[in-house]
């Protein structure tokens, strides 16, 4: 890839723990990475010290220093362009991050969108922006009161594929396989696939299961699936995977239990997102995730009662901390 003296590598919207998390593990490739963060978010974050913990008890620690760009309105004046965005904002932020940071991306740039939930596709669209490829990661990710970001878990991985925005463009994968080429130099376990929208799906599946029965249990992830109100994360897993399919998008072939038995072995010792939202009095994202699916089903005069169930009793939650 040529790149002129002006034309960076990677730029990472978000500096949450999955956004520190990534630009943590591709600085430790020796990739070039700027970590992109957002008035009002996690400013200064200029080092992210990064922690294994392992089923097993290991632990490998690593702190890795960042440069960090913030994204006020210096930065349509910033000369610096990048060859890839990868987008790692709360869903709910995805809209303003793309309006404040667009102007960074290279003239023959690539948009990654690895936030949660639905629509991101047309939001891009919305901004003009049409060459983007979707990144779902199932990694289980904490970040501690002292700036640390601690994996959880012995599994996980990133999936990323071409993301249709409504172009009605072919999808080509060569942009993928560049950013999995990436990814994998630097030790996460990462494969490309044809279709970017249905792995969206599929982490939207997984995460209407685990997150919103986990976070109103108050458990981790590994002890959910000997819970009694398990049965209610494969409801409303199931019912994604109905959803999907009457949009057009083909989940028929995934054991929709056993995908989420896996991934709670996998992230065993994870406190999932949205508890780790509601520990922290934020707002969730269960209005892309458990809501998006509602809305797309009631479009198609289907029923979504597990995920309707499920989001109300969240955002009451969220009401309750608000209120307190």
């Amino acid at each position: 890839m040529d790149k002129s003296s002006s034309t960076r590598d990677v730029a990472i919207v978000g500096a949450g723990a999955l956004g520190r998390w990534i630009a943590a593990r591709l600085a430790s490739g020796g990739i070039d990475v700027s970590l992109v963060t957002r008035p009002g978010t996690n400013a200064g974050t200029t080092s992210c010290h990064i922690i294994e913990e392992r089923v097993s008890g290991e632990e490998d620690s690593q702190p890795l220093p960042l440069q960090e760009i913030n994204s006020g309105p210096a930065t349509a004046f910033c000369n610096e362009k990048f060859r890839w965005l990868l987008l790692c904002t709360k869903a709910r932020d995805l809209a303003a991050a793309v309006r404040e940071t667009k102007g960074l991306l290279a003239v023959d740039g690539c948009v990654a969108v690895l936030s949660n939930g639905l629509g991101h596709g047309e939001t891009l669209r919305t901004f003009g922006i049409e060459r983007c490829v979707a990144a779902t990661v199932t990694y289980g990710l904490l970040a501690a009161e002292d700036g640390s970001v601690h994996r959880c878990g012995d599994g996980g991985e990133v999936v990323i594929g071409p993301l249709d925005t409504g172009g009605g463009e072919p999808l080509a994968t060569e942009p993928s396989e560049e950013l999995v080429r990436r990814f994998s130099e630097c030790s996460m376990a990462t494969r490309v696939v044809a279709d970017g929208t249905e792995q969206v799906w599929r982490k939207v599946m997984l995460n209407a299961g685990i997150n919103p029965v986990a976070a109103l249990l108050g458990c981790v992830n590994g002890a959910l699936p000997a819970h009694s109100a398990f049965a209610l994360s494969v409801e409303a897993a199931r019912e994604v995977q109905a959803v999907a399919i009457a949009a057009g998008v083909d989940l028929s072939a995934v054991d929709a239990e056993q995908a989420l038995r896996d991934l709670c072995r996998d992230t065993a010792t994870n406190r999932c997102s949205t508890l780790q939202d509601l520990d922290a009095g934020r707002p969730t994202e269960m209005e892309w995730v458990c809501g998006a699916v509602v809305r797309i089903a009631e479009q198609d005069e289907q029923e979504a009662p597990a995920n309707r169930l499920l989001g109300a009793l969240v955002r009451d939650m969220e009401m309750t901390q608000a209120a307190s």
